[in-house]
């Protein structure tokens, strides 16, 4: 929210104007982008879990298992993408092209 006051002289000039606004951040939202702050520096950049779990000692920290899926959405855009070049050299054209997803059905 914004207010302006204005101050006029006995002549009706306008002498001063002052405009106050409220804060764009409320206290609480500081705290709380601080503390998301503060909970995203101990995520490991590479995958996104608590940096303590997956920097711990191999002999007695945390152990881990890897799965593999596939994006089917993902491999949906390559297959489409390598189909419009028809195996030859991309088009010049290429990475101004613009494709999009949707779900069927």
């Amino acid at each position: 929210m914004e207010t302006t006051t204005y101050v006029y002289s006995r002549r009706g000039r306008l002498v001063r104007s002052v405009t106050s606004r409220e804060p764009e951040w409320t206290e609480q939202d500081r705290a709380e982008i601080l503390a998301l702050d503060l909970y995203r520096s101990r995520l490991c950049p590479l995958h996104g879990g608590p940096m303590d779990e997956c920097t711990s000692p191999e002999e007695t920290g945390t152990q881990f298992e890897a799965d593999r899926s596939t994006c089917r959405a993902q491999l949906t855009l390559i297959e489409a993408q390598r189909a419009a070049d028809d195996g030859k050299k991309p088009s010049p054209y290429a990475g101004a092209r613009l494709w999009t997803l949707r779900k069927r059905g």
